[in-house]
């Protein structure tokens, strides 16, 4: 049987504590303190589930609660309660990462509704199938979710080298959480209260990547007015992880196979080495054995990355994982936008579920989030699938011809920017509390200008106000 709900409750006025006990007590166990600071003290103990907790109290109010949440008690959704209820504070409460703004007086009705919701999204959220290895949990923010065995397989792999001192090779098509993957390999890691850097090989000029990785001394080229510190040496003591390591250009490859070996950088332009103390992780998207044989990576190199692979499974290798990635993900743009999304009909799990996602969980992501934006009722159907996510659309039917192709990238092209434009309009009046005049102060837009791209797409702010 599942234990009741522990909600904790921060009130100075009686009649309040006695109020919410009186609706509360017999559904959930409750906790009532009069101060701020016995409040923390309760929440850092990480017996609770839900806060409730006042705006003004005698010593530490909601707002420094609030402010002390992600670093002293993560993942705990704290309710503000107040009887000096105005906009800027509802604003104010909700930026500092309140679930929700309860104003005083509150009926039942009102306060059974928002405790409910928030533990709804609280213990959706905590179900998920999310894998942790030793001290990775949510406070590093790091967050794995899937239960499929290409997952699981390439987890234990990352559990084993994480705590020791080996290079590892991180190998998957792009989105696939390379860079996520590297970060719970240095949470789990002795290193973890050390630099984590990252840097993507192919988005450094070929002229500047020396200079970005090792340093450079004054005077070493034209331009260069005052010593550099180079990436390896901000990262000593921690890890780093160079992403797309494939198009790191040959002669640098030698030089990063130097490293390597001697843990020693030279800078650009020295006379001298500097000793370092780095972990290095790296990552591609190729494959560096057919790399190595057609000369464009260096055979010594690709035997020193590879002490250690771990092969990251494309998403339609693992479509099980899509559903509570899919889930996930929706929770969390609703939360973000204000939204009231309790999840998704059978028919648009379906659909995700049979997209083959070329671009993996980052498509997935990008696509919740434009359903999530555009969504105006409780759940995502399949009629909002195939109208806001045209990817999945186009990949059923590919055209035959070149007058078709052209039909279909314009249709396309018009299809996504009034996509972007609704979806625009939408978060620029949900950050404005719905306030157009804000709102276009906000994104850089005459008044006018702004109503009219509302009226272009029949969009009226008190109708969206009303569905946040």
């Amino acid at each position: 049987m599942q234990r009741p709900y522990r909600i904790l409750v921060v009130d100075d006025d009686l009649m309040v504590r006695r109020s919410i006990q009186r609706i509360l007590s017999g559904n959930y166990n409750l906790t009532v303190v009069e101060k701020g600071q016995e409040g923390i003290e309760r929440l850092k103990k990480g017996m609770v589930d839900l806060a409730l907790v006042d705006l003004k109290l005698p010593d530490i109010g909601g707002m420094e609660i609030l402010r002390q949440a992600p670093e002293s008690f993560p993942g705990i959704p704290i309710i503000i309660i107040t009887g000096y209820s105005t906009v800027r504070n509802a604003v104010e409460t909700i930026q500092l990462g309140a679930f929700d703004y309860l104003s005083k007086p509150f009926t039942p009705e009102e306060l059974e509704q928002v405790v409910e919701h928030a533990l709804s999204r609280h213990s959706r959220l905590r179900s998920f199938g999310e894998i942790t290895c030793g001290h990775i949990n949510e406070r590093d923010g790091i967050r794995l979710v899937g239960q499929s065995a290409a997952l699981r397989e390439a987890f234990e792999l990352m559990q084993q080298v994480a705590v020791t001192n080996s290079t590892v090779l991180l190998i998957g098509e792009s989105g696939t959480g390379k860079e996520l993957f590297a970060r719970m390999i240095h949470a789990g890691s002795p290193r973890s209260k050390k630099p984590f850097l990252a840097v993507d090989c192919g988005a450094i000029s070929p002229q500047l990547i020396a200079s970005e990785l090792f340093g450079h001394v004054r005077g070493a080229f034209t331009g260069a007015a005052s010593k550099r510190v180079g990436l390896f040496q901000s990262a000593s003591g921690g890890t780093f992880f160079m992403d797309e390591i494939s198009n790191l250009p040959l002669d640098q490859q030698a030089t990063l196979l130097r490293i390597l070996e001697t843990q020693e950088v030279r800078p650009v332009g020295a006379s001298r080495t500097e000793k370092i103390d780095v972990r290095l992780i790296a990552a591609t998207n190729q494959d560096l054995a057919i790399m190595v044989e057609d000369g464009k990576f260096r055979q010594d190199l690709y035997y020193r990355l590879n002490v250690f692979p771990i092969h990251l499974p494309p998403l339609r290798e693992r479509r099980e994982d899509v559903g509570p990635l899919a889930e996930y993900f929706l929770i969390k743009f609703a939360e973000r936008m204000r939204k009231h999304i309790t999840g998704f009909s059978p028919e648009a799990l379906e659909a995700l579920k049979g997209y083959d996602w070329p671009g993996n969980v980052r498509e997935l992501s990008n696509v919740i989030e434009r359903l999530v934006i555009l969504c105006d009722q409780g759940i995502v159907g399949s009629n909002g699938i195939e109208k806001n996510a045209p990817m999945i659309e186009a990949s059923v039917s590919v055209p035959q011809t070149l007058e078709e192709l052209n039909v279909l990238k314009r249709r396309l092209r018009e299809q996504v920017v009034e996509e972007v434009e609704h979806a625009f309009l939408q978060e620029a009046l949900a950050r404005n509390d719905y306030n157009a005049s804000r709102a276009a102060v906000d994104v850089g837009m005459r008044r006018p200008n702004f109503q009219a791209l509302l009226r272009k797409y029949n969009l009226r702010i008190r109708d969206l106000a009303a569905k946040k």
